[in-house]
């Protein structure tokens, strides 16, 4: 039987595909791709975040905080104060790329926090507070190469906050509650260290919208709306397994 020459060149191309196929993914340093379908991403496991009003803050999925501050007289001569409280919180993040590059999840948030003033002999306790979040979110993952990749998440939601102050010793406490839904995106570089552990790092921006606060003392409330823009960066560590 005559050899036919366009028989055999597709044969080596074949060949020469199926080789370079071989070859590529044998030079790949990671396989499985982290933005694969089907793949549970845990992205906060530990790590910090900073902003303008709590500075350089651990960030993770529970935790405990202490703190203590003290505050000059209020008039001339009179005690000086320190403040000490402890929080705890819950604060799961989750997400789960329904497809290749989507993914689908959320966070959510729950502080608790109590503490008491101390000044001029007396101790005042201040009453328990509660804060929450719950955060539903979409994301697209953007591979460079099989380390990298940039991950955009944008959310809405809904949180509450409050907090409790004195104005002077021996007052009746204020207890101040913020209500809003939230608009909350984040843009996070992430470097693999391996097929299930990655660092991200990037930016977040949260705006509240239709706002509202409320203040009450000793049985009188009163309220006005309010609003809040929150500029941060977070850096912490991931994990990404394939359910």
């Amino acid at each position: 039987m005559p050899v036919r020459p366009h028989l055999v060149a597709a044969l080596f191309a074949s060949l020469a595909l199926i080789f370079w196929s071989r070859a590529a993914r044998a030079e790949r340093e990671l396989i499985v791709p982290f933005h694969e379908g089907g793949h549970i991403v845990f992205d906060q496991l530990s790590g910090l975040r900073l902003d303008a009003t709590s500075g350089v803050a651990y960030a993770g999925p529970a935790g405990v905080a202490f703190r203590s501050t003290k505050s000059d007289a209020l008039v001339p001569g009179g005690p000086s104060s320190e403040t000490s409280t402890t929080s705890v919180w819950f604060a799961p993040s989750a997400d789960v790329f329904v497809t290749d590059h989507l993914s689908v999840g959320g966070r959510v948030e729950i502080a608790h926090t109590w503490g008491a003033i101390e000044g001029g002999g007396r101790r005042l306790e201040l009453p328990g507070t509660t804060s929450m979040t719950f955060l539903p979110r979409v994301g697209f993952f953007v591979p460079f190469g099989d380390r990298f990749g940039i991950w955009p998440r944008a959310g809405v939601g809904w949180c509450s906050v409050e907090s409790v102050s004195f104005a002077s010793t021996g007052s009746a406490p204020t207890r101040d509650t913020f209500r809003a839904m939230l608009l909350d995106v984040d843009l996070s570089l992430v470097y693999r260290f391996g097929e299930t552990f990655f660092m991200r790092a990037g930016p977040e921006v949260g705006v509240t919208l239709g706002g509202r606060q409320t203040s009450e003392t000793g049985g009188t409330s009163a309220g006005a709306g309010a609003s809040v823009l929150q500029i941060s960066g977070t850096i912490g560590f991931g994990m990404n397994l394939e359910l």
